[in-house]
């Protein structure tokens, strides 16, 4: 007879439910009604209807912060359609987990159990007690960084509308897509019209790489800013991986586009729009110069960086820094013929190895098995479609366009391929290991060992 399992806490005893069952399925309630939001009229501007598929695709792409559209936000949708596009893309930034935990907390003063055991799946790092504490601080700091930032997007806002509220929401709606690293924007060329105005740059990359840092390391760096010696390894390895992948990527961009997307820029505008174009790939989707005018080359590395994502406990999708910073450390390692994994003088779980493995080993199959369905199924140019799933996996947004003017490639797929590109948002923004768990059972074990046997591999 099996016995169910139950979750333990102060006052009562709850069953524990599969935790990544419960957070995918809210992520999927939150974009069903997202969807028939969009749908109504309303939402809409008079000339324009909306079909099913296209309000899930956008309200999949706002709840997942990843930015690739079917239809031109800005002249597709109503101001009450952009409203609802902003607060998908604000619980999608949060994860919808965390809302249902500030509003418990909010109306009951307590934390129900099966929603504390959910949230601790999301954020491992903190015991139950912390949870509390943490979630607020979590919102204070969200909401003040996206303040400051649509306060100063205001300042160089001003003068785009002598409509004022038009200019307040112009600033609020792009803070909070930059922070959350949506992707979406309430202008049809996206930040293109901006390229030559470094200072709208460096305030979107600044909300770019602080909503892509991650709660967890944004909060060790807070805690320990006196004293680096401090900073947990998790930390450590968050902030070397994204120097790394900032500078390097940037030294690249220059070199393969200088004479090319760069060639009308100052010395001054070619760095800032290079040290644009690198961070954004990294799930952000917004884009300062043409990507249909990219060389193949500079294509393919934006490529990998739209794979590795941003760092855990974030608003960014991706594989994560810390699991490519771990993966490629145990390669070198093994070639070294060393057993443990050493960081910064600590040794890494076997657990975290395994995982990191996993994590990529999963991905790349889901990547190539989507690549081609797509490649049955649509009609397109494969290197823009490939370019796409990757996009769409990494909830970054980025689109190398289609026929179709001032929205993503997604646009010209068939119910089939669009079908595909919300699977892989969908997966991207939950995490493949939450993913997996849902067909996963914990309880499995076995029970004997067979007798070894060798099989040649190499």
């Amino acid at each position: 007879m099996k016995h169910q399992k139950y979750y333990f806490d102060n006052d009562f005893i709850v069953k524990k439910v599969n935790p990544s069952l419960i957070i995918v399925f809210g992520y999927l309630v939150i974009i069903f009604s997202g969807t028939l939001l969009l749908l109504l009229p309303i939402s809409v501007k008079e000339q324009n209807s909306l079909n099913f598929i296209d309000s899930f695709f956008t309200a999949t792409s706002a709840v997942c912060v990843t930015g690739l559209i079917v239809k031109d936000t800005a002249t597709f949708f109503s101001p009450f359609g952009k409203l609802i596009i902003l607060l998908l893309i604000q619980i999608g930034g949060f994860g919808y987990m965390m809302i249902a935990t500030f509003f418990t907390i909010a109306i009951t003063k307590r934390i129900d159990s099966n929603i504390r055991f959910q949230t601790l799946s999301e954020f491992q790092k903190f015991s139950s007690e912390q949870i509390r504490s943490y979630i607020i601080k979590i919102f204070i700091f969200v909401f003040s960084v996206e303040f400051i930032g649509g306060f100063l997007l205001f300042l160089r806002f001003k003068n785009l509308s002598e409509n004022i509220l038009k200019t307040i929401f112009y600033s609020i709606f792009h803070s909070v897509s930059a922070f959350c690293n949506a992707g979406f924007s309430s202008f049809s060329t996206n930040l293109y019209n901006f390229r030559k105005d470094p200072v709208i740059l460096f305030i979107f990359s600044m909300l770019i790489v602080i909503g892509g840092l991650g709660f967890v390391t944004l909060r060790d760096i807070k805690m320990n800013l006196f004293s680096i010696k401090r900073i947990q390894t998790h930390s450590k390895v968050v902030i070397i991986m994204t120097s790394i992948l900032i500078i390097v990527p940037l030294i690249l961009f220059i070199l393969f586009e200088n004479n090319n997307s760069l060639s009308e820029f100052s010395i001054v505008d070619k760095i800032f729009n290079s040290y644009f174009q690198v961070i954004t790939p990294r799930t952000a989707g917004f884009n300062s110069i043409d990507f249909g005018i990219l060389h193949n080359k500079t294509i393919f590395f934006i490529i990998i960086l739209m794979f590795i994502g941003g760092s855990p406990g974030g608003t960014a999708g991706g594989i994560k820094t810390t699991t490519f910073y771990i993966l490629i450390s145990h390669i070198i390692n093994s070639l070294k013929g060393r057993e443990n994994l050493n960081i910064f003088k600590k040794r890494v779980d076997q657990d975290a190895i395994k995982k990191s493995h996993f994590i990529f080993n999963i991905s790349i199959l889901i990547l190539t098995l989507s690549i081609f369905i797509l490649l049955i199924t649509e009609d397109q140019n494969p290197f823009k479609m490939i370019f796409e799933v990757f996009s769409a996996y990494g909830t970054v947004g980025l689109s190398m366009g289609g026929e179709l003017k001032n929205v993503s490639l997604s646009a010209n797929f068939t119910v089939y391929g669009k079908a595909i590109i919300i699977f892989l948002m969908l997966i991207g923004r939950v995490g493949i290991l939450t993913a997996i768990n849902i067909f996963l059972t914990a309880d499995r074990k076995e029970h004997f060992l067979y007798s070894k046997t060798k099989v040649i591999v190499g």
